[in-house]
């Protein structure tokens, strides 16, 4: 299955995430095919400053995304997802800025007339489920692995149509497709700070701190995210404890392991706090 692909920005430099999508991808027969001379979203903090310019930044990537006939467009950021998916919203509820955009493309000779939909790498998993080539008998974690999934506040936004969007059960469906239970903890769609980690640090770090201290009352000793940024927040916002840290690794490195990827494929020594395999 071949894929319109915008990876994002925080993609490569993520602890795993290029390593892991790329392994588990070519475990399943997903060909991601990268949107060729793509931008940044702006992500979300773009609409607050200029909506002109960020409907023009992700306009032109539905652009770039039509010209190579892609009729989807999938991602792997939360806050490259809500983007693009609030973009597309409003370009079809009002065609007067969708005429505004592709006039400041046409310097690039760029042009769309409805934006392709969104999806999620996690949702192209599990809802194309069937068209996938998933390897038989699978591979299980040790029993002691106790797996609490977070999604972080953005990718159920209320232009999102994700079903039970308070309590989202994707990572869940996928991992009892190979074994692996989950701990349930009320946590799954709370905010991690996202951006605001790095001006306010302090406040932020209260966020996490209510995240990871749910999930570790629940049980919970690996947290599973599909969003660079909330992994990397909740990662580093436990560097100052010296136990009872719990490892936060990415659905594509947590599915690598249950599906029988080599380890060294899954980028989990980029982790901040080690996950012992």
């Amino acid at each position: 299955m071949i894929y319109g692909f915008f990876p994002g920005c925080a993609y490569q430099t993520a602890a795993g995430y290029q390593e892991s999508v790329q392994a588990v991808c070519e475990q399943l027969g997903v060909e991601l095919k990268e949107i060729e001379d793509w931008n940044c979203c702006g992500a979300t903090a773009s609409f607050s400053r200029n909506q002109d310019q960020a409907l023009l930044l992700a306009g032109r990537l539905f652009a770039l995304a039509a010209r190579s006939g892609f009729g989807e467009i999938i991602t792997i950021c939360n806050a490259c997802y809500s983007t693009l998916k609030k973009a597309a919203k409003i370009f079809k509820d009002c065609g007067d800025l969708l005429k505004k955009v592709n006039q400041g493309l046409k310097a690039e000779g760029l042009q769309f007339e409805h934006p392709q939909p969104v999806r999620h790498l996690l949702e192209v998993i599990v809802r194309d489920r069937d068209k996938l080539n998933w390897p038989g008998g699978g591979h299980r974690l040790p029993d002691s692995i106790k797996v609490a999934t977070y999604y972080g506040c953005q990718l159920t936004r209320p232009w999102q149509p994700i079903p039970q969007a308070l309590r989202p059960e994707l990572m869940e469906d996928l991992f009892s497709t190979v074994g692996l239970d989950t701990v349930d903890h009320s946590a799954k769609t709370l905010c991690c700070g996202a951006s605001h980690a790095v001006a306010y640090a302090d406040q932020c770090h209260v966020l996490v701190k209510r995240i990871v201290n749910e999930i570790r009352a629940k049980g919970g000793n690996l947290i599973a995210t599909i969003c660079p940024l909330c992994q990397f927040n909740l990662d580093q916002g436990q560097t100052g404890r010296s136990a009872d840290r719990i490892p936060v690794a990415y659905f594509t490195q947590v599915l690598g392991l249950a599906l029988g990827v080599n380890p060294d494929r899954l980028g989990l020594e980029k982790l901040l706090v080690p996950f012992k395999t």
